[in-house]
């Protein structure tokens, strides 16, 4: 994922210190505004994290939000028509959207390409909150739909008038030289509407567009497959997006994974007290998580501010999902995201060059054969400690309908 970041070390030449402070906060008041309204209204606002990820990327790109209404719209459209001529149903459903809400961005986004070198970037990642947005519209009943949607304009709306006002020209002497501009950049359409750009220093995009879409479009394919056999939440599209941030940095890597121990640390005391659960506990932990990126990047060496950003808020949502995950399967989520990660990290590295800290940097054959056993351990391990259903043909013929002969 490419960005701008501006590097400030300290007085010994120390780690660059990274922060995203106002991306940051858009992004927690989103994740905590959502999960007040679920609490009190019940009502989904188009993903716990969709809105505040949506409104800092508005602010970045305002072509971005027309581009995410008319995706979500068409999402919506097609997820209907495919409920009423197939039998589609549950997290089906949420495959089918974000894959048709992919289509729009990035056929957009390859056509004209022209409109803005930042805009490449995050779509690939913007590009599957669209669908995300449309499954969860379609979740809702009828009566309450127009209400939810007003809720989320409000909230949005909300988001961008604190952002808008946060990046100033007073600002930018202060927050602009202290963070890496990501919405302070040259490229930030609100910092350069409001007079407040900072120079720094371009930081390229290693992988080319096309490849990452591919790839997290193979990364959720595979890891549905993964869900559907052993029925475990190894993210949509969290381990792909880890083997794009580690050819950027290993810190990254890193970073992950303390925010993800910390962050399930928090998420179980937060049930265990209050006994939230569900969206509320992911917007909680969400914000919680990226709120901790902020700290974490102080003391470890990340120059990348939306990788680290977008890494601490993966974080949190697999933090989540291993919670809600049954207790005799919590065992085998790591290992399933290490099989989808694994492959998807070395088939990367085949066609891309890795950052100076990224990993890994070389393809040896005691890397791909290191690659190919952390494989093969983690689905054995998956497999060893699943507890295997039996199937359809084995209950019949136990069952005292059948007198035991399966007719």
């Amino acid at each position: 994922m490419s960005e701008y970041s501006q590097k400030v070390t300290n007085c010994d030449g120390g780690p660059t210190v990274v922060v995203v402070l106002i991306a940051t906060l858009l992004a927690v008041l989103g994740f905590i505004g959502v999960a007040i309204i679920t609490q009190f209204r019940g009502y989904r606002l188009g993903g716990t994290i969709t809105t505040g990820i949506v409104a800092v990327y508005t602010l970045k790109n305002f072509v971005m939000f027309p581009v995410f209404v008319l995706s979500t719209a068409l999402a919506y459209l097609a997820l209907k028509i495919l409920k009423q001529r197939t039998l589609i149903y549950g997290r089906d459903e949420l495959v089918a959207a974000i894959l048709v809400g992919t289509l729009v961005p990035v056929t957009i986004l390859g056509v004209f390409s022209e409109i803005a070198a930042d805009v490449r970037s995050i779509a690939f990642v913007g590009s599957i909150l669209p669908g995300l947005a449309a499954y969860n519209y379609h979740q809702m009943k009828p009566e309450t739909r127009w209400h939810d949607m007003l809720a989320t304009v409000g909230v949005f709306a909300a988001l961008l008038g604190i952002g808008t006002a946060l990046v100033s020209p007073a600002g930018a002497k202060t927050i602009g030289t202290l963070t890496p501009p990501v919405l302070y950049s040259e490229t930030s359409e609100i910092a350069v509407y409001r007079g407040a750009v900072v120079e720094g220093d371009l930081e390229g995009s290693l992988i080319p567009r096309q490849t990452l879409v591919f790839v997290l479009m193979l990364g959720l394919i595979v890891a549905e497959r993964l869900r559907a056999r052993f029925d475990v939440r190894t993210g949509v599209i969290a381990a792909a997006l880890l083997a794009v941030f580690a050819l950027e940095s290993r810190w990254l890597l890193v970073l992950y994974a303390s925010v993800y121990v910390l962050s399930y640390g928090l998420i179980t005391v937060i049930h265990y007290t209050t006994l939230r659960y569900g969206r509320v506990l992911l917007g909680v932990g969400s914000a919680f998580a990226t709120v901790l990126t902020v700290g974490l990047t102080l003391l470890l060496p990340v120059s990348r501010g939306l990788a680290a950003f977008f890494t601490g808020v993966i974080a949190g949502v697999m933090a989540y999902n291993t919670h809600a995950t049954a207790p005799e399967e919590r065992s085998i989520v790591i290992p399933l995201q290490i099989a989808v990660f694994v492959p998807l990290l070395v088939g990367l590295r085949m066609f891309v060059s890795p950052g100076e800290a990224g990993f890994p940097q070389t393809l040896s054959i005691p890397v791909l054969v290191g690659a190919v056993l952390v494989t093969g351990v983690s689905l054995w391990y998956a497999h060893a400690n699943t507890v295997q259903q039996p199937d359809n043909d084995s209950v019949l013929s136990a069952s005292v309908l059948s007198d035991g002969d399966g007719a």
